[in-house]
């Protein structure tokens, strides 16, 4: 008699429960909006302008370039490069208020080859942006 009434209670308050959760779901409606306008700015790295190279030859030869600095902020410096015909580049690095530079060389190595000049601006956050290269010398 009482596991029929065990039985009897647990199967009503199994049917309460059921009955309770479906008859009273709980709920909640929140609503709210709000317009926001995104604007992403990009920028690009000025190259330098203005940029001449030049060869000067004599038995101990001297290669230069000049240019116009980048209109760019935070530059934090300039990577001149020699463009060799035979595929070497010499890099050199300079710093941001370099506007020229100049190197002596062997005749020897701009006879038989010819060089070209290009020079890539660094900025502190790390974009680069490189000039088209010189038109060609050679001694």
């Amino acid at each position: 008699m009482i596991s029929i009434r065990n039985a009897l209670l647990v199967l009503g308050l199994t049917t309460a429960v059921a009955v309770g959760t479906a008859a009273a779901p709980a709920g909640a409606s929140l609503a709210d909006s709000a317009v926001v306008s995104t604007t992403i700015a990009t920028t690009t790295v000025a190259p330098v302008t203005n940029l001449v190279g030049g060869l000067d030859c004599k038995p101990t030869s001297t290669m230069s370039a000049t240019w116009t600095k980048s209109t760019s902020a935070r530059v934090s410096g300039y990577t001149l490069k020699v463009h060799f015909s035979d595929g070497l580049v010499q890099n050199v690095e300079l710093p941001a208020s370099a506007t020229s530079w100049s190197a002596s060389i062997d005749k020897y190595y701009v006879t038989a080859y010819s060089i070209q000049y290009s020079v890539t601006t660094r900025t502190d956050y790390g974009w680069i942006k490189e000039t088209a290269k010189t038109a060609a010398f050679q001694c």
